[in-house]
């Protein structure tokens, strides 16, 4: 560390240095005095004899300096002075700087976030998920696993250290008489060590639980805290759910969840409820619902993984055709690309258009730097004349640029700090660990490396033609100029032309996704969402036998819907745009297909009024009624999508299946056909889907649907009292608009629109600028040119021609170069359109009219400047 203190005193040794050559001459000059010398010449031959004092102590003081060091220091100081000295100027810079290094850094916070960070686990890099491949239709769908194919794969495979499963869900809660609905998974007991977790409290979950009888649960920190008082005594008590006995294993640490891209639930329960019962879904091979993860041993690839899981499938396919026939392969690959793989593209799309509209910014301070050293030419020159080297002025003219774009990075860093809490509020909620972006460490330095990165880019141009101009010819031309020299400008030109071409691509990218989001607004999702209030009443299945349940919610639909402003109410399952969704096997009567081959399709519950409640159309046939009760026929309705779109298929039979359960009545008559509804999102395309009376197949809770005369978000409270006067024991949840539904169905392209379009409009406005402070410029540079034109009889609407027709060249150049630039580069944007082409022509020909429109009204204003200029005193004044 002697070079650090070194550093530190170094004032102190070249102190001690001047005085030791002090006392030297001191010394021999008392010498030469004693031998007889006068004073005066004796400190003149002392001197003598010593050399030139000055230069000996410069040389010192060069032995123990950092020459570099010194000369960036001294240069840095001048560029602060610099800076100071032209507020305006920096100013402007700055907050153009800001706005671009701010923009990108909140960008790059978001994608750290959501695609860089690694998962919070032990060696997250080993963590897999995996499910199988359904071949039976189009492109690669994955298939969750039953139970039965969960617990092959588990024990055939030889790639993986654990393989855990798990299923959302929720239960009722029971407390103090009073019950609540949360969010719980079911997982299988090595779930939290094959994720590398283990409980803050109490024991983890043991193979024993998985037994039936045997139900055991885990907490969550929070549920432990609000719900339990964070008892530390909760290990091992009793805790009731769904009108059964649970015992608390344990409580998981703060902050656990699992999987990221979900809202965490509020507790995880051994799956011995799926195994209790004669048709325990424990045994039911075709009874799809386990997600599935795995932790690959050591040294093992993501490709042998699923080799070594495929060739388990494909066994499986051969050993048990009526379930598995079409689920042959496996699909593997690392939780983390799997949870963000919907949002992969469209961040990696806004991080490069938030990029791009940073080199915006970097051409336009260019510009600024540009015009700004045109006039100081004649000091550069006349350092140079005094004997500053060209690399001196190169080094002096980067320090400025990269002191300016660090100031530029710090005000964008608070920039970037606001731009990411908002971006997390208005951020869709599908988008998985979005909740955690803040500025860290990483994101630190990507700004101070963008700051240092953007100093360099817009600095290096406009510092190598000052450091390149020719000193005579400066100090001759001083700051004036007639003509300006064609090649003068042709930089700056440049760079405002790379700046339209850039803000073009852009703009038309903004353009594609407003055309596209317009759109999915206008897609019919075929039914009425407005003045649908939704919502679902925790019924325990275990406290009611199924006609109880049945009867529960006909008496509570009679009660809905005579409340005051409420037109109509039915229930049904699912809702469309809903995350809930189920599948049925099914043989078409007449039309036989092997037992492995039938198609799944989409299957939904209805109680009587529920197609006329959500105003879902009725083709052909009739909807459910009373006489599809309990004891009815087996009926069942379908919509028009694919397998009856040529045909009436009323009065055909249809035989379903759910997992290896038939129900009770598996031949079903098709009664009614409906028109198709939008139920995974407004830009998917319509399914087939087969809707069965709820009376006849009680599976679930269904979604109470009331639609309501007014806002019904205002008829919450009286139908929650309607609810509990029926049982006062069970929780309403999920309670939503439809109208929130669809919002959330648009949310993302939403987001990513109105983005885009920030960062385009943006770009509209920096390339306005770029194009005005370049004329401006040069309205400045050729006054005493105009002025002798105006004086030799020039009118001032020739003026005005000339200046917006230069900036109108410029223009046309740039806007020509962004189409072209264009027709390639928005293929990139062709999975987040809808109903669009990437080369709309529409879209095009709208931007690069905006753009030359902006482009004339940014020329008029100093063509409008230089017209006004009166000849007699331009030419006295130069």
């Amino acid at each position: 560390m002697g070079w650090l203190r070194q550093l530190i005193n170094r004032r102190n040794i070249f102190s001690d240095l001047s005085k030791e050559i002090e006392q030297y001459l001191a010394e021999k000059t008392e010498a030469l005095i004693a031998q007889g010398a006068s004073r005066k010449d004796a400190e003149s031959a002392a001197k003598r004899e010593f050399g030139n004092v000055t230069r000996i102590e410069e040389r010192g003081r060069e032995a123990w300096m950092w020459p570099l060091t010194e000369s960036l220091w001294a240069d840095t100081r001048f560029a602060v002075r610099q800076l100071c000295k032209n507020s305006g100027f920096a100013l402007t810079a700055i907050l153009t700087l800001a706005l671009g290094i701010g923009a990108s850094t909140a960008i790059f916070s978001l994608v750290n976030t959501v695609l860089l960070r690694p998962l919070p686990f032990p060696q997250p890099d080993r963590l897999m998920w995996m499910s199988q491949q359904d071949h039976s239709l189009p492109g690669v769908m994955p298939e969750s696993l039953s139970y039965p194919d969960y617990f092959d794969w588990r024990a055939q495979n030889h790639t993986f250290t654990g393989m855990a499963s798990y299923v959302d869900g929720g239960v009722i809660l029971q407390q103090e008489g009073e019950s609540q609905r949360v969010d719980a998974q079911t997982v299988s007991a090595n779930f939290f060590q094959v994720l590398g977790v283990a409980p803050m409290l109490g024991r983890d979950l043991r193979w024993e639980d998985e037994k039936p009888g045997d139900r055991a649960v885990m907490l969550s920190y929070s549920l432990w805290q609000s719900n339990f008082g964070s008892a530390s005594d909760i290990a091992g008590r009793t805790i009731r759910m769904d009108d059964k006995s649970y015992t608390v294993a344990g409580v998981m640490p703060k902050g656990f969840q699992f999987p990221l891209e979900n809202p965490a639930p509020a507790l995880w329960k051994s799956p011995a409820d799926d195994a209790d019962g004669k048709n325990a879904k424990t045994g039911q091979r075709g009874f799809d619902v386990l997600q599935v993860i795995g932790r690959l041993k050591p040294g093992v690839s993501v490709e042998q993984a699923k080799a070594d899981l495929s060739l388990i499938a494909s066994n499986l396919a051969r050993q048990y055709p009526d379930t598995n026939k079409q689920l042959s392969t496996a699909l593997v690959e690392p939780e983390l690309r799997h949870i963000t793989g919907d949002a992969r593209p469209a961040l990696r799309v806004l991080f490069g258009a938030v990029m791009l509209m940073l080199l915006i910014v970097c051409a336009n301070v260019a510009g600024l730097l540009l015009a700004r050293g045109s006039r100081r030419r004649a000091e550069f020159a006349l350092r140079a004349a005094i004997g500053a080297s060209r690399a001196a002025i190169l080094r002096q003219l980067l320090v400025e640029s990269v002191t300016l774009s660090l100031c530029g990075g710090a005000a964008g860093m608070a920039l970037a700090y606001g731009l990411v809490h908002a971006a997390v509020r208005l951020m869709p909620i599908d988008i998985p660990r979005m909740e955690g972006a803040s500025i860290d460490a990483g994101v630190l330095l990507f700004d101070l490396g963008m700051s240092l990165i953007t100093g360099l880019l817009f600095g290096v141009l406009p510092a190598l033609r000052m450091a390149r101009s020719a000193p005579a010819q400066a100090l001759r031309d001083g700051s004036r100029s007639v003509a300006g020299g064609r090649g003068q400008n042709r930089l700056h030109k440049g760079l405002v032309i790379a700046q339209t071409a850039i803000g073009v691509v852009l703009l038309i990218g903004s353009g594609l996704l407003i055309r596209s989001f317009i759109r999915i607004l206008n897609v019919d999702p075929g039914f009425e969402p407005r003045h649908v209030l939704t919502s679902r009443v925790g019924m325990s299945f275990e406290k009611l036998k199924h006609d109880q349940r049945f009867m529960f919610y006909q008496q509570l639909l009679t009660r809905l819907s005579t409340l005051p402003g409420v037109q109509s109410a039915s229930a049904g399952w699912p809702l469309p745009m809903s995350s809930s969704v189920a599948h049925i096997s099914f043989n078409i009567q007449g039309q036989p297909i092997a037992r492995g081959d039938e198609p799944s399709e989409s299957m939904g519950l209805a109680m009587p009024g529920y197609f006329e409640t959500m105003h879902i159309p009725l083709v052909s046939g009739r909807t459910f009624g009373e006489q599809d009760g309990l004891k009815g026929p087996p009926t069942i309705i379908v919509n028009q999508a694919k397998y009856f779109a040529q045909e009436n298929p009323i009065g055909h039979h249809i035989q379903v299946r759910l997992g290896d359960e038939v129900f009770e009545q598996s031949i079903r008559e098709i009664v009614g056909v409906i028109g198709d509804i939008k139920g995974k999102g407004l830009t998917a395309d319509a399914e087939p889907q087969y809707y069965l009376p709820f009376a006849q197949a009680i599976v679930t809770n269904p979604y109470l649907v009331v639609r309501t005369s007014a806002d019904p978000a205002t008829m919450q409270r009286a139908i929650n009292a309607t609810i509990h006067d029926l049982d006062k024991s069970v929780p309403v949840y999920q309670v939503s608009t439809m109208q929130d539904y669809i919002s959330k169905s648009a949310a993302q392209p939403r987001f990513q629109t109105f983005l885009l379009t920030c960062f385009a409009g943006t770009a509209l406005i920096l390339a306005a600028v770029g194009l005005y402070g370049l004329l401006s410029y040069m309205v400045v540079q050729r006054t005493l040119e105009i002025g002798l034109r105006m004086a030799l009889g020039a009118q001032r609407s020739d003026v005005l021609g000339m200046i917006v027709r230069r900036g109108l060249t410029l223009a046309v150049i740039g806007v020509g170069a962004g189409l072209a630039i264009s027709a390639m580069v928005t293929r990139l944007l062709s999975g987040m359109l809808f109903g669009i082409k990437p080369t709309d022509p529409l879209t095009f020909a709208a931007t690069a009219g905006l753009f030359l429109l902006v482009s004339v009204a940014a020329s008029s204003v100093p063509a409008y400047r230089a017209a006004r200029m009166d000849p007699m005193n331009t030419l006295r004044e130069q």
